[in-house]
């Protein structure tokens, strides 16, 4: 499972060499003619998980997809799963997976949807878990949800993700009381989920045009299990049960990972590296000092935070608004303790924490055209004595596509004018601009080809990172 602590000590946790992660953009709550799928088959000539891998791969933003059938049959097409198709899903998906390229994965949204019951998506499992005789590898009662998500801990290939969840569903008792958002903090559910949607759907919808948003969203439930004590990440899903596989909105699941390929995925969704999106390419550096949304740290310094928001499209936020608090402390939310408008960086370091008591930080990002972005959490407890970090004020730098054919779109955490210059490998300066607004798009095509040294320079200090023009 997901490694849920990570104990560094100051030397080790801001020395500046965190991993790099690239973005990639997907979706992994879709249907196809397996179960309650494919609605369109007859039309779209679509109707299995084969065919649904090859039309997602064609769609723009989308790099990977998960198909999760319902677990049950009911009745055909309600949902109509069938316990011989699992595996002939999973092979699907094996085949149609290409690392580097396109990551494909099979699972399974188990559960219902009436009264204190709810869907989960589950990935990892090489059985068909349910309940229906002849019609499972792997036995869970219909309404146990605490059976499900113990046996999602104990697989440590497998991670379970929320599905459209309602405060009072996923109950241990088939009560409103027994629901997961009013039970006391359970280890072993924090252990199993690692995310939830911040929106979801339109499941039904049959556009193939990229507008076709659902209007709801989940933000409540979200802010209610990190009350709870709960260390989950919000995502983004289409349900698909057309076939419009990455194309029915823009919206995106948005994983950071080294690399495209489905063991990386499933290892950064365990680990929380996602956001929701309704962009469908905005990407987003939040980070701790070099540690990534998802991070679960302890440390003796103050924490200082560093968000900026890149999007190839120009767009830029309108709000950057960064939320913190403490499981069961307070008030019920999460509230916002920095607001940065009309700018796409956004800086903090909190000196008004407790010693010993771990508190979550998240973003929310509304764009200018009012898409919202919301970030999964980095979690931080400090150790006594704090002291003032003297990293806190590094640059942070998002550069992208690298390499680049010549168009390179730089997001510095500066609020000033900063200046940009690149030097070859020869140590000779070939590029020099003053730059009064983030992001920054770079035109660099009369450099030629070759390997660039990039050198951003701000009131605060600056960072270098290699550039390579092709």
């Amino acid at each position: 499972m997901r490694y849920l602590l990570i104990f560094l000590i100051l030397h080790l946790l801001f020395t500046g060499k965190a991993q790099t992660y690239n973005y990639y953009f997907g979706n992994l709550h879709a249907h196809t003619g397996f179960s309650d799928g494919n609605k369109d088959s007859l039309n779209s000539g679509v109707s299995r998980p084969d065919g649904s891998y090859t039309y997602a791969k064609l769609s723009n933003d989308f790099d990977f997809l998960g198909i999760s059938e319902h677990n049950h049959y009911s009745s055909n097409n309600n949902p109509g799963f069938e316990i011989q198709n699992y595996t002939v899903g999973l092979n699907m998906a094996n085949t149609a997976n290409q690392d580097g390229v396109f990551a494909a994965l099979f699972g399974i949204e188990y559960g219902v949807s009436s009264n204190y019951n709810g869907h989960v998506i589950v990935y990892g499992f090489n059985q068909l878990i349910g309940w229906e005789p002849g019609n499972y590898d792997i036995y869970n009662e219909k309404s146990d949800y605490d059976g499900l998500f113990r046996k999602v801990k104990n697989n440590p290939n497998a991670f379970c993700y929320l599905a459209h969840p309602y405060h009072t569903d996923f109950s241990t008792n088939g009560s409103f009381s027994g629901a997961l958002a009013y039970l006391p903090y359970n280890p072993a559910y924090d252990s199993a989920i690692v995310g939830m949607p911040l929106r979801s759907g339109l499941a039904f919808s049959q556009a193939d045009t990229y507008d076709d948003y659902s209007t709801g969203d989940y933000i409540s439930y979200y802010r209610q299990l990190l009350f709870k004590g709960y260390h989950l990440g919000i995502g983004y899903d289409h349900d698909n049960h057309y076939t419009n596989f990455g194309r029915s909105n823009g919206g995106r699941l948005v994983i950071l990972a080294p690399s495209l390929s489905r063991a990386n995925l499933v290892d950064a969704m365990q680990k929380m590296r996602f956001y929701g999106s309704d962009d469908s390419n905005a990407k987003i550096n939040f980070n701790m000092n070099g540690q990534v949304m998802g991070s679960i740290i302890q440390g003796t310094v103050y924490p200082s935070f560093q968000l900026t928001h890149a999007d190839p499209d120009g767009e830029n936020a309108d709000t950057i608004k960064l939320f913190r608090g403490s499981a069961n402390t307070g008030t019920l939310w999460a509230e916002p303790v920095q607001i940065s408008t009309g700018n796409n960086t956004l800086q903090y370091t909190d000196y008004n924490i407790l010693m010993n008591n771990e508190y979550y930080y998240y973003a929310e990002i509304k764009q200018q055209d009012q898409q919202l972005i919301v970030t999964s959490p980095i979690w931080y407890k400090g150790l006594a004595p704090l002291s003032i970090d003297e990293h806190q004020f590094e640059v942070q730098l998002l550069l992208y596509p690298n390499p680049s054919k010549g168009q390179v779109h730089l997001s510095v955490n500066c609020e000033s004018s900063y200046k940009v210059k690149l030097t070859d490998t020869l140590g000779k300066e070939v590029y020099s601009t003053t730059c009064t607004k983030t992001p920054q798009v770079l035109e660099l095509d009369q450099l030629g080809k070759g390997i660039f040294i990039l050198e951003v320079i701000t009131p605060n200090g600056s960072t270098r990172r290699q550039l390579k023009l092709e």
